[in-house]
């Protein structure tokens, strides 16, 4: 098998050869690995194929994140984005305030000012062997990003019913996205719902306000492309609804424990992750990723339905040899 063919094979229930290795390594860690600046990669799509290409032919992993591009005019929704530095993009306006301001909410074209480039130029780089996997935000995610996160938040006391049209609202720009993305080349799509942790809000409101749009979204993407749903942090109260939405992988963090994990979901969805961003990847050495590495395989590679991954994103101050560390013990631990 390929590496494409593992993945794939692993998100259809079908048996892999070996576990597939997928970290969250995108345009925040990538421009390090030719030594381009992370504002400059955000901004300009011819940059974000050559960093994310040449992460993957270093390290080798089996598919690799194909981030959007930002465009000229970097905005989520119209809502702007500032990038400085090394830092991620950072949304610093909201556009929704109250009921009537719903109306802004526009279906965005994800391809104006070649804002998809970036995927099709990496699905071009890489190829038909490795696989590429796409980020949409959930509804829940776009709503808290117009709204803001803390008026959101405090929307589910004072206007549940607000809440729940401004998530509608934003149903359409994640079907969007999604769509263009499998158009682009994308074989897979990872959809992004970080605030819906139960880090977050409690399990109830996760149930009441995310889960409904998330399943609307899977059901309608998933005709397309396999969905794997992404939930930062500790997500162990709801994992068996996160299953029940029909995603045919689960993306956790670290904080959960993957043999709690399977048990909670069963053998009917891949599980993907949930190696330490931070504390192994970043702070730790070689010998800790190895460590970890085999500890997650021990946990979760029985039943072939298992993708070795990091549970978010890979800082950009990680040491390189502990990304290579993460790839050679993933091919060290991951044989069946």
């Amino acid at each position: 098998m390929n590496s494409r063919e593992r993945f794939l094979a692993v998100l259809a229930g079908e048996a892999p050869d070996m576990v597939p290795v997928v970290p969250v390594l995108d345009g925040y860690f990538a421009p390090k690995v030719i030594g381009r600046p992370s504002d400059l990669c955000w901004l300009d799509g011819n940059c974000l194929v050559e960093t994310l290409a040449a992460a993957q032919r270093t390290f080798g992993y089996d598919g690799a994140v194909a981030e959007m591009g930002l465009g000229p005019h970097p905005n989520v929704l119209g809502c702007r984005v500032e990038v400085e530095g090394n830092q991620v993009p950072l949304v610093v306006e909201t556009l929704v305030e109250e009921a009537r301001d719903l109306a802004k909410i526009a279906v965005p074209d994800p391809w104006r000012d070649g804002k998809m480039e970036p995927v099709r130029g990496l699905a071009r780089e890489l190829g038909r062997d490795v696989a590429i996997l796409g980020w949409v935000r959930s509804p829940f995610e776009y709503a808290a990003t117009v709204r803001g996160l803390a008026d959101f938040f405090a929307d589910f006391y004072r206007n549940p019913g607000f809440a729940h049209d401004l998530i509608r609202a934003c149903l359409p720009a994640t079907l969007a996205v999604g769509r263009a993305l499998v158009e682009a080349g994308a074989d897979a799509i990872v959809m992004k719902d970080s605030f819906a942790s139960t880090s977050m809000i409690s399990p109830d409101h996760y149930r009441e306000f995310a889960f409904p749009a998330e399943a609307q979204a899977i059901s309608e993407l998933g005709r397309q492309a396999p969905v794997i749903l992404h939930v930062c942090r500790n997500s162990m109260p709801i994992l068996p609804q996160m299953a029940a939405t029909g995603a045919a992988a689960l993306e956790i963090d670290s904080p959960v424990d993957l043999a709690l994990a399977r048990e909670a979901v069963g053998e009917g969805v891949a599980l993907k992750g949930n190696i330490d961003a931070v504390s192994v990847m970043e702070k730790g050495s070689p010998a800790d990723v190895e460590m970890a590495v085999k500890a997650a395989m021990e946990a979760a590679k029985a039943g072939r339905r298992f993708i070795l991954s990091t549970g978010d994103s890979i800082p950009v101050s990680a040491p390189s040899d502990n990304v290579a560390a993460l790839v050679n013990s993933g091919r060290k631990y991951g044989k069946y």
